[in-house]
């Protein structure tokens, strides 16, 4: 670089060509620039309203939400898309604003709390453990692109059980696989959060309302 601005200078010395210096100048910073702008990357939470539920006897006891396990391909913040068996792709500027696991268990407990079916739900977190243990697995968390049509699939494996019961084989009340697809309403990240979240807020539905049933089933003992 140095030895180009005194190539510039000698130049201009023995030539008085100063049009010829403004565009070796031009020249230089337009190569050394940063280019084309970054492109902003967009993040995505799942966002539906909670269930409503029609008046339930309460369950007088607790339940506690732990982290849910994701599979390893979605074990991560991209927007993941597959359009056949074996390819799996993610959008380049936009992402989940946290892991799939998380949104999925957060959405869940909030709905478990709102419903009021049972005397408390609690978190991870909570130092209560709880009565009852939920817990959950994701199995399936991407954008499926075909012929068909663009669908958001979620598939989970839940499974409840109860702490006090001291031998393990008693312990499981219940477990269960869930699938749900929902189309796209818009062909975008966006339109993909949407439809994601629409399916989550079914599946949350018929979770709470089977994991109500199976404990009911026990007696509340």
């Amino acid at each position: 670089m140095k030895t180009f601005f005194l190539f510039i200078k000698q130049h201009c010395r023995t030539t008085g060509n100063t049009f010829f210096a403004l565009f070796c100048f031009a020249l230089v910073f337009g190569c050394v620039s940063t280019g084309k702008p970054q492109l902003q990357t967009e993040s995505y939470l799942l966002d539906y309203p909670a269930p409503v539920w029609e008046p339930r006897s309460r369950i007088e006891d607790t339940i506690r939400i732990s982290r849910f396990t994701i599979a390893s391909a979605y074990n991560n913040t991209n927007m993941i898309f597959r359009g056949n068996s074996y390819a799996v792709d993610s959008f380049n500027y936009n992402r989940w604003a946290v892991n799939p696991a998380d949104m999925v268990g957060d959405n869940l407990l909030r709905d478990l709390q709102t419903s009021g079916l049972f005397r408390a739900a609690f978190s991870r977190y909570a130092v209560d453990e709880g009565r009852y243990l939920l817990q959950g697995g994701i199995e399936e968390f991407f954008l499926r692109t075909d012929k068909s049509g663009n669908k958001a699939v979620l598939s989970l494996d839940i499974t409840v059980k109860d702490v006090k019961q001291r031998e393990p084989v008693k312990r499981i009340l219940f477990q269960k696989k869930y699938r749900g697809e929902e189309p796209l309403d818009e062909q975008s990240p966006k339109g993909y959060c949407r439809a994601m979240s629409q399916t989550m807020q079914k599946l949350s539905r018929q979770i709470i309302a089977d994991v109500y049933q199976a404990v009911n089933k026990t007696g509340n003992k």
